[in-house]
């Protein structure tokens, strides 16, 4: 299998997601007709309420639709945040379906929509779009890549929209660092990674911002950062911004101890912000020094994409309790299929020389 061909997928994947996200937030009619709020068995513990949008679904089943294509076998090793299930305002619960068949699918989500067939056929036309990228604006490699595994031996991880609460309110609010947001669209972000089932290790990860900036046309454009680890070779578009300020970026949640810890005895300044895919962004682009995360309220879908950007900078991301309590690096897996959950927490870095003299104090 060629990585470089794997990668252009999954980036014009990860594009035509950002496109159905923008179309869904664009039209108010429409996005009124999206949100739902997620059951107790689905809802992360951190929020008060979490909600699912049918523009999470509907890029998650694409992708796996798309990917099944062109990798035949692949799709069944996709793996999401969403459960694909909708009830409309009938009661009638519909799974979230793509097919080769535009207008079975058009029906499908048409159910979603309490009928609303208009609403129905924008979505879909975005699913059936092709896609097309632009291999210099992105610098993707021209030379040939081969990956030695076999399809049963990768998975991919996607969330189809992190930060799906900004999605829905975007709110824009800034902090002193004007890279850095600490809510609202900007925070939004697709993720998809894949990973070697065998070892665990991510190894190739795609973010896309898909509200990254505005065109002259006023209409939103995104911005795709990507990684890719292939034996000792290590590929990426990422290009680093020098930073003399050291910047921990944390969520607004955090505990009170690890903030004191950071700000007092290392010296970092706090920035807050929103979004699992967002705050690591900000340290695989240098903006932000260290991400931590204390509690295990985040998931495989989170965290493989941007993990897998960072290794292809030599960074990582590690389980943060786990590292603390034995003194030793111990990196986030994704070897155990039943083991969704990030339970010990997070920290990442770009520079694992500076994570070992945060171990030493």
């Amino acid at each position: 299998m060629s990585a470089i061909e794997l990668l252009k997928e999954l980036i014009k994947a990860s594009e035509k997601a950002a496109n159905i996200a923008r179309v869904c937030r664009k039209n108010e009619h429409l996005f009124g007709l999206l949100v739902q709020e997620k059951s107790v068995e689905e809802s992360n513990s951190r929020f008060e309420h979490d909600f699912k949008t049918l523009a999470d679904c509907l890029i998650q089943e694409t992708v796996k639709h798309d990917i099944g294509k062109l990798f035949p076998g692949l799709e069944e090793n996709v793996r999401g945040e969403e459960n694909p299930k909708f009830t409309n305002a009938t009661g009638e619960t519909v799974t979230v379906t793509v097919t080769d068949d535009r207008n079975e699918t058009i029906d499908n989500i048409q159910k979603v929509l309490n009928g609303d067939r208009e609403a129905a056929e924008q979505l879909v036309e975005e699913v059936f779009r092709e896609i097309e990228i632009d291999l210099d604006k992105w610098q993707i490699p021209e030379e040939s890549i081969a990956l030695d595994n076999d399809v049963s031996e990768l998975g991919i991880w996607i969330d189809p929209i992190d930060a799906t609460a900004e999605y829905i309110r975007a709110q824009d609010k800034t902090t002193k660092y004007p890279n850095i947001m600490a809510s609202g669209l900007t925070c939004v972000t697709v993720l998809i990674g894949v990973y070697e089932t065998v070892c665990g290790d991510p190894i190739m990860g795609i973010v896309n911002q898909p509200f990254a900036s505005k065109n002259e046309a006023e209409d939103y454009e995104s911005k795709i950062y990507w990684g890719l680890t292939v034996g000792d070779l290590k590929f990426n578009n990422i290009q680093a911004v020098e930073n003399e300020d050291r910047i921990a970026i944390l969520s607004p949640s955090e505990q009170s101890k690890y903030v004191e810890f950071l700000k007092n005895q290392l010296k970092y300044d706090i920035v807050y912000s929103s979004g699992a895919g967002h705050k690591i962004l900000k340290v695989i682009t240098g903006e932000a020094e260290l991400f931590l995360l204390s509690k295990g309220t985040t998931y495989k879908w989170d965290t493989c994409a941007p993990q897998a950007i960072l290794r292809s900078l030599d960074g990582e991301l590690f389980n943060l309790q786990e590292t603390l309590i034995n003194k030793s690096l111990k990196k986030i897996s994704y070897r155990e299929k039943k083991i969704i959950r990030n339970t010990g927490g997070l920290i990442a870095y770009r520079n694992i020389e500076k994570f070992k003299d945060f171990l030493k104090l």
